[in-house]
């Protein structure tokens, strides 16, 4: 469910940033989901369930931060937000702020 509402974020919003971050919050939770689902039934083998909880913290730390990087490149290369998306530019970095 939680990739299907990711890929139904990826059709409907408007500009590269909002679809980004659909599909990256949708793919952090369904991993989550999968991996709570595998460490409930797998055998119960202590070394299975620490491979499987390092894998889905790795996950949760790396899937986050390069959405993040991505993000940021594309502001620096110059791909706009939409109209009405005000963005801040101070120094070296970029923020832009929906309002």
């Amino acid at each position: 469910m939680a990739y299907g509402l990711g890929t139904l974020g990826l059709f409907k919003f408007p500009d590269p940033y909002t679809r980004m971050h659909a599909v990256a919050i949708s793919d952090t939770l369904g991993m989550g989901l999968i991996g709570i689902g595998l460490l409930l039934l797998s055998p119960p083998t202590w070394l299975l369930r620490l491979k499987l909880i390092v894998i889905l913290l790795l996950f949760w730390l790396i899937n986050p931060t390069m959405s993040h990087l991505v993000a940021k490149a594309g502001l620096i290369h110059g791909t706009e937000p939409i109209e009405g998306t005000r963005l801040r530019r101070g120094g070296k970095h970029m923020h832009f702020f929906c309002l």
